[in-house]
């Protein structure tokens, strides 16, 4: 997990420059969405990897959830794009419970045809319990993605890392719901 980020930012960034050379710059887009000819291009996935909460009791255990992305209709690069991503995440491990709700945009770049790589970070709302205490927070998260479009199907990938609130969760005082993923995503292009 701590080299999967830093070599998703690299690849990110050499493969971004390499973008920004090739193609012409038109300057940021600030509400593409308002604009005739915007393209939605809309995704929806099921989402199942495994997850680990920091500091709770429970362990890595298998988690599933949902997810739908589209292209940002708030700000679109001069190269590239930005993808907007709607999560649901669930993750359960004995009396260890999560479930959360996140919006992830990310900086998505074509490395080639049909195969995206993205990273950014994301806001989100936690409900976590376990040892019979539950709690609800706010949380922050950073991820690193990709994306292989075979037509209508897609499968994808992502490496996310979320910070929550200090809440009293379980046996602890205080450490929140910290938690990783890493996930695998099958779903459709509209």
């Amino acid at each position: 997990m701590k080299v999967a980020l830093p070599l998703a930012a690299i690849l990110l960034a050499a493969s971004s420059a390499n973008s920004f050379a090739e193609e012409e710059t038109k300057g940021w887009e600030l509400f593409p969405g308002t604009h005739d000819g915007f393209i939605f291009d809309p995704t929806f996935s099921v989402m199942a990897g495994m997850a680990n909460i920091e500091d709770v009791q429970g362990d890595t255990a298998f988690s599933w959830g949902l997810e739908a992305s589209f292209n940002c209709p708030l700000i679109q690069p001069p190269t590239n794009k930005v993808r907007q991503q709607l999560s649901y995440f669930n993750y359960s491990d004995g009396d260890a419970e999560m479930h959360t709700v996140e919006i992830n945009p990310h900086y998505v770049v074509d490395v080639k045809k049909d195969l995206w790589i993205g990273a950014g970070p994301g806001l989100g709302y936690v409900r976590a319990e376990s040892a019979n205490k539950s709690s609800n927070m706010f949380a922050a998260q950073l991820g690193a993605s990709f994306h292989y479009n075979m037509d209508k199907i897609f499968i994808g990938g992502e490496a996310r890392y979320q910070l929550t609130q200090d809440e009293d969760v379980g046996n602890g005082k205080g450490n929140g719901a910290d938690n990783w993923r890493a996930i695998l995503k099958v779903g459709f292009n509209i």
